[in-house]
């Protein structure tokens, strides 16, 4: 029963990050420990009773409070990143610290090779901005689809991506409003992404585990200094 308050709890935190640009519901999962897990699911359909919690949290989260944030976002811009960059800088911080060490000096080496990396390529994709798009059908399927692999890799936020590209505010109110006519072709992209993505990410773990959680680490750290940009 506690890990299903937990999961519940966890997703619901997933699903109000997931409308905060900047920061990944990826990121929140791994903060509760239920990361691995909900990977996991997605490519064996194991532990339904614990992802089922997840998904109902996540589900009040982004549905329940979508009016919340887009009032807070678009009044008290300025609080959001100064919590928010707090919050990745210190979680990075903390991922990459309990997964960097190894007793061979090459592998340490190349850890932090990879942190380095990966601090660069997070800062980089949360500064892209200034991108003119159009929103058909199939664009919005694929900035979904492009959102949702985001969601999945902690560090990198989907919301950004929709923020960088121009559509983060018709988005946020297509689920205010309930606007089908482009949470469509949106979803549909998104749910691409969840069959796709997880099976990569799950093939690495099972390999190259601290690499993975280093290079995570890298992301966060990384596209947290720039809510102070």
């Amino acid at each position: 029963m506690r890990d299903k308050i937990l999961f519940f709890v966890a997703g619901f935190f997933v699903g109000i990050a997931e409308l905060l640009p900047g920061i990944s519901g990826a990121t929140v999962a791994l903060m509760f420990g239920v990361y691995k897990k909900i990977i996991s699911f997605i490519n064996n359909f194991k532990g339904i009773s614990l992802v089922f919690p997840f998904l109902v949290g996540m589900v009040i989260g982004v549905f329940g409070f979508s009016q919340l944030v887009e009032f807070f976002f678009l009044n008290f811009r300025q609080w959001f990143d100064f919590i928010i960059g707090i919050l990745m800088i210190f979680y990075g911080t903390f991922l990459v610290l309990t997964n960097i060490s190894d007793k061979s000096i090459k592998n340490y080496l190349f850890n932090s090779f990879i942190f380095l990396i990966a601090v660069f390529v997070g800062s980089l994709l949360s500064q892209i901005s200034g991108i003119e798009v159009q929103k058909t059908f199939l664009l919005l399927l694929v900035y979904g689809f492009i959102a949702c692999s985001f969601l999945i890799i902690p560090g990198i936020s989907g919301s950004a991506f929709l923020l960088a590209i121009g559509v983060y505010p018709e988005i946020i109110a297509a689920i205010s409003n309930l606007n089908m006519e482009i949470l469509f072709p949106f979803a549909i992209g998104m749910l691409t992404a969840i069959f796709i993505m997880p099976k990569v990410i799950y093939a690495l773990f099972k390999q190259y585990e601290s690499k993975i959680l280093v290079t995570f680490g890298g992301f966060i750290f990384g596209a947290g200094f720039i809510f102070f940009s």
